[in-house]
């Protein structure tokens, strides 16, 4: 949470499909349960509602005990801001499920610690929890609902925010869905969205912001909501739009950093730089957070889960066998081998098979006893362990691909809960492409919703450019993407299981533990849009 005070650049007011739903409870009713309650749908001129969206996460917090340790980590100690609270790691004093709801509580808790970032001493009047899903759950473009009530007093300071899975040496991001300070308004029920960038911290550009005001933000639950694309961020309350960003063409990664995977955290702090502004109450400890669900709904192109191929149009088919119902015979299954099989021209031996990097146990293989939407093989990926992100690499070529739009997609899960995969789509335009290693080949990125090339500069280190990064669950989801394929006469297409990426550009990271791992793909498709 940046403690600079903020401005306000735009709220804009759009409609809101109350008419589509006349006559339903408001959230603010305490007296209906909020599972009961139907929210407007939220409106915009391209998106209606929720139509073209699919849940792909949520967490109800409908089990009492503690949060679940597939999603949640938790932050310790000092953090920042020069707060009072001492953030305790898993403690079901200050982080808890409860009656439903995921508590977040601040109390007094007067002690002696250390500042981790410098070594000295620090007290601690108060301790609290900070819980985020950084490795575990990320969130890239779509809408995020949190349900939830939050405190209100002079100090307190709770907050929904968001920072970058892969955070980028030297170009900061932050979205802050949600901060409450006591502030100078009469009542001191307002709260503040802002987007923070590398431009905004150089005071090079003005915050995105916004505030807006309710006399139950502690007693009600209500809505907070982020809709996020590549072309524009609305941050909302109970379905009213707070703050708008809109990225401008030729917008860099300084002005709009904001293409990548982010993940969310969640607190309570106590005084600070901004919070304690106006001093702390001590009179009003200990203060609750209730958050009632998180969901995660993305575009059906991007991420179908279950089932659904509506985003696939019936144009022709470029994957042969793409679902692996067929037999394959012994020229053509998959193969574990040196980088220098799918190297250079050698990359036509791989049309429509799949390959894999020999990097310790790696293993590819057509398992017959499981396939996504209800068939009955797929492709497995399997390593006892992976050391870095670089040996991760397995793919398959396609070959006489017409220039035109297509929908690139397939199914995947995983023996973990949670597990990035990072998607390359590389291209030879020419003859002499193929004389080049293929991490120098051209690469197919999406900025500002427009499909362009970029390769990095032959000697120079990085990889190819990242198309999509997606995580995978236990659980057979589609992942898809539309994009514009120029003229070629060669696309590879480079899964790296394990690894996340950042879509636009060549920065990987494996995650960690990565012992046992288990992949399992099927049904590819690169399906010309008619």
């Amino acid at each position: 949470m940046n403690t600079t005070k903020m401005t306000n650049k735009l709220i804009l007011n759009l409609l809101i499909g109350g008419g589509l739903l006349a006559g339903l409870a408001s959230c603010a009713d305490e007296s209906i349960s909020l599972k009961d309650v139907n929210y407007p749908l939220y409106e915009r001129l391209d998106t209606a509602g929720y139509q073209g969206y699919e849940l792909v996460w949520s967490e109800e917090f409908d089990q009492d005990g503690r949060p679940n340790s597939a999603y949640w980590n938790y932050d310790e100690g000092y953090m920042r801001n020069e707060e009072a609270q001492d953030y305790l790691k898993d403690d079901p004093r200050t982080s808890r499920i409860e009656g439903g709801d995921l508590v977040i509580e601040a109390f007094k808790d007067p002690h002696e610690g250390i500042n981790k970032w410098t070594g000295e001493p620090y007290h601690f009047d108060y301790s609290s929890a900070e819980l985020t899903t950084k490795g575990k759950v990320d969130f890239q473009y779509g809408r995020l609902d949190i349900a939830a009530k939050i405190p209100t007093g002079r100090g307190v300071w709770p907050a929904f925010w968001m920072r970058p899975t892969d955070a980028l040496e030297g170009k900061y991001a932050e979205i802050d869905i949600m901060e409450y300070v006591w502030g100078n308004t009469e009542d001191h029920n307002t709260y503040y969205v802002t987007l923070h960038t590398q431009a905004t911290n150089d005071g090079l550009a003005e915050r995105w912001s916004g505030n807006t005001s309710s006399p139950t933000l502690e007693s009600n639950y209500h809505l907070y909501s982020l809709v996020w694309d590549e072309e524009m961020i609305q941050v909302l309350f109970d379905n009213e739009v707070v703050c708008t960003a809109e990225k401008e063409e030729g917008m860099t990664l300084d002005y709009w950093p904001f293409d990548q995977p982010f993940y969310l955290i969640m607190n309570i702090a106590v005084g600070g730089g901004w919070g304690g502004s106006w001093g702390i109450d001590e009179t009003i400890f200990p203060k609750q957070m209730n958050v009632k669900y998180i969901r995660y709904y993305k575009p059906i192109e991007a991420s179908v889960p279950g089932g659904g191929d509506g985003n696939v149009d019936d144009g022709a088919e470029y994957v042969v066998n793409g679902g692996f119902e067929t037999d394959l015979d012994a020229s053509m299954q998959p193969k574990v081998g040196p980088r220098s099989d799918i190297e250079y021209e050698n990359a036509l031996n791989f049309v429509n098979r799949w390959w894999v990097l020999n990097h310790n146990t790696a293993a590819l293989t057509i398992d017959k006893t499981t396939g996504a939407d209800d068939t009955n093989r797929s492709l497995k990926y399997s390593n006892s362990k992976l050391g870095n992100w670089y040996s991760t690499d397995m793919s398959m070529c396609i070959q006489n691909v017409p220039a035109g739009k297509y929908t690139l997609s397939f199914w995947a899960k995983s023996n973990q809960a949670t597990a990035p995969l990072a998607v390359d789509l590389a291209m030879c335009e020419t003859q002499e492409d193929m004389k080049l290693l293929y991490k120098y080949w051209k690469s197919l990125v999406k900025e500002n919703g427009k499909t362009v090339i970029k390769q990095v500069e032959v000697g120079a280190s990085g990889d190819l450019y990242c198309l999509t990064s997606e995580t995978v669950g236990t659980e057979w989801k589609q992942y898809s993407i539309t994009l514009d394929i120029p003229e070629n006469i060669l696309l590879k297409l480079v899964l790296k299981p394990h690894t996340s990426g950042t879509p636009g550009l060549n920065s990987y990271k494996l995650q960690t533990p990565a012992d046992n791992l288990e992949f399992w793909f099927d049904e590819f498709s690169l399906k010309e849009k008619k």
